[in-house]
């Protein structure tokens, strides 16, 4: 029985990657390029991972991804992955997010 499928988008376009490419936007607005990963922490990522998380969307009707996996999943999974939901007016999508 086969359970999963695998595709392989083509370099350089975007128009097969579907919603990735807005988190992929929204990582780089917290982690310009030229940033180095290696300082990075896992509470980093968590947190910024929390902050994209929380962004409302258009193609989910103005939902959050946090809200809809809350919806589907309920709160104990979220917890478990440690995962919590921002503000919307405190969700910064910026470098200084992870200033120390």
């Amino acid at each position: 029985m086969q359970r999963t499928s695998i595709y392989y988008c083509d370099p350089m376009r975007s128009n097969q990657k579907g919603g990735i490419e807005n988190v992929h936007t929204m990582l780089r607005m917290i982690l310009p390029k030229g940033t180095g990963f290696e300082p990075l922490t896992q509470w980093d990522i968590r947190k910024a991972v929390n902050h994209i998380n929380s962004a409302p969307r258009e193609n989910l009707g103005g939902e959050t991804p946090y809200k809809l996996a809350l919806k589907k999943y309920g709160p104990d999974i979220l917890e478990a992955l440690q995962l919590k939901f921002i503000a919307p007016d405190e969700i910064m999508l910026s470098p200084k997010l992870l200033k120390k």
